[in-house]
């Protein structure tokens, strides 16, 4: 389908070469074969073979842009008015704020680890968490009755799993050989 698409246009394009050699004006002769491959683009078969071009892996390969033009597009769309006011509708909008995270959440995490080695970070913060105003909400969080429900739950599980009964249960035992043998 694809051959026979290229192989008309060819086919249509030579014609119009042929009739305009013999013609008096070589620009007409132009004209007309654009505006007939033009046409035949148009079609619905024309649409569907550029479709199937552009579908070919060797023609996305192609097609493919090199890095610094994309970096100099993202910067130049970045860095203009309307570039900003884009971005700021497109974060906004929860699927593609949804599915950018997930392209960067591994750049993401390796920058964080980088950041928690560098100590001007560490510093930050540290005067972050030592923050009067932000001890006094961490304290205010510690009393409300939710997270006391939760330390008693999470408590509860702890103590009733098998590990830390098996710890307790070694723990007793070693303290009543101690008892016993202090006593004898």
């Amino acid at each position: 389908m694809v051959r026979r698409t290229v192989l008309l246009a060819l086919i249509a394009l030579l014609c119009a070469g042929v009739s305009g050699c013999g013609g008096d004006d070589s620009q007409t002769s132009y004209q007309d074969s654009k505006k007939m491959v033009l046409d035949m683009l148009r079609t619905d078969d024309g649409k569907r073979t550029l479709k199937e071009v552009i579908g070919d892996r060797e023609m996305k390969a192609a097609l493919v842009l090199d890095e610094p033009a994309v970096r100099k597009t993202i910067v130049d769309t970045l860095t203009t008015q309307q570039g900003k006011q884009l971005w700021t509708e497109l974060i906004k909008d929860p699927d593609f704020s949804e599915k950018l995270a997930e392209t960067m959440q591994e750049e993401n995490e390796q920058l964080l680890k980088k950041m928690m080695k560098d100590p001007g970070y560490q510093k930050m913060m540290t005067d972050i968490l030592k923050n009067p105003a932000l001890q006094d909400q961490y304290l205010s969080l510690l009393r409300t009755k939710p997270f006391r429900q939760q330390i008693a739950t999470d408590l509860q599980e702890a103590i009733s799993g098998p590990a830390f009964q098996k710890e307790m249960s070694d723990a007793v035992s070693q303290f009543m050989k101690k008892q016993d043998q202090s006593n004898h």
